[in-house]
């Protein structure tokens, strides 16, 4: 039977109203009479946001699509995503399904099976959105999620603002996280007490995965040394997120247009003190590749980029991820996408 707000505990109808909150005030977001489609694997996070959502959905004024991206990595992926369609129907939510060949393409790409498969599932969401005309994709990320990326981005050597996280809202790949600083156990404890199920991914289990060691290992240490870890991780992304606009809003006049190149000259960066150079790097960065996202450049490769600049050391390139590269080139800075990575 579909949930209602006002059938709801107090402690759930809160729930969901504080993720309401974050996307109309925090986030700035009007939804109303947008269609989203909704990443829902059959996992507690994405069963949750369902659920969620569709609580909010008269509340939001909006229309809800799902799709469900089977891996195919595991014998029982297939059952998981019928149930998922099943529970759609029962909702009156419209729902797609594709099998994505995940192996054969990680092996075709000498990719890892995680790289592989995020790569895979963010192509489908998009083309099923596009086909949809959707206004997002809504993906069920939340507070640890968020926690273990940052750890992550640590472990990487990522420059600030990135190191705040992954976004709420990337306007850029119409991606929406509407649970982002919502906890985990609070969504679990949500879907208890309304009596959903949700199917445990065994792979996340998988300790040869970076991302599952940090959750499994070090997050709880972390929890252990300060059981308020997470509420600072929501402190420290809403402290980078005001930083990260204010940069941007001040250096938007100053980025050329461009998709596969972009060049910051001379004549610009002079004006610059360091901290906005740096800033200006990481915005070329994100501009002209998808696959790069906000932020993520290493702090040291950033540096290294100003110190050539700073000396004049014409021909210098640096990689970064996704393919980009920078190079300097008659006193300023070339950055472009590596050929063939398109």
């Amino acid at each position: 039977m579909p949930l209602r707000l006002q059938d709801l505990s107090p402690v759930d109808a809160k729930l969901c109203l504080g993720v309401e909150r974050f996307i109309t005030r925090e986030l700035g977001l009007s939804l109303a009479k947008r269609r989203l489609l909704l990443a829902v694997s059959g996992g507690a996070d994405s069963m949750a946001l369902l659920h969620i959502l569709h609580v909010l959905r008269t509340r939001l004024s909006v229309e809800l699509h799902v799709m469900i991206a089977d891996h195919a990595l595991r014998p029982h992926s297939g059952a998981e995503a019928e149930s998922v369609r099943t529970r759609c129907e029962s909702l009156d939510i419209g729902c797609a399904a594709c099998r994505l060949a995940v192996a054969e393409y990680a092996a075709a790409h000498r990719l890892g099976l995680e790289e592989a498969g995020r790569a895979l599932r963010y192509a489908a969401l998009e083309e099923e959105r596009r086909r949809l005309g959707a206004a997002w994709i809504v993906t069920g990320h939340q507070l640890e999620d968020l926690g273990e990326d940052i750890v992550l981005r640590l472990l990487r050597g990522t420059g600030w603002p990135g190191l705040g996280g992954m976004p709420a809202v990337d306007a850029r790949r119409q991606l929406l996280r509407p649970l982002l600083l919502t906890p985990a156990k609070a969504l679990r404890e949500f879907l208890q007490h309304c009596g959903i199920d949700w199917f445990e991914d065994e792979s996340n289990k998988d300790r040869h995965f970076r991302r599952n060691r940090v959750r499994h290992a070090l997050w709880p240490l972390l929890l252990k040394e300060n059981p308020r870890f997470a509420e600072h991780i929501a402190h420290l992304w809403r402290i980078a997120r005001a930083d990260g606009a204010y940069w941007d809003e001040l250096l938007v006049s100053m980025l050329p247009e461009g998709e596969s190149a972009v060049t910051l000259e001379g004549v610009v960066l002079k004006k610059l003190e360091q901290a906005a150079r740096l800033r200006l790097y990481m915005r070329a960065l994100s501009q002209i590749s998808r696959e790069y996202g906000h932020g993520q450049g290493r702090a040291e490769t950033l540096f290294a980029l100003d110190a050539a600049w700073r000396e004049g050391r014409g021909a210098t390139r640096f990689q970064f991820p996704g393919g980009v590269k920078a190079e300097v080139r008659r006193g300023g800075i070339c950055f472009f996408v590596q050929e063939g990575r398109r």
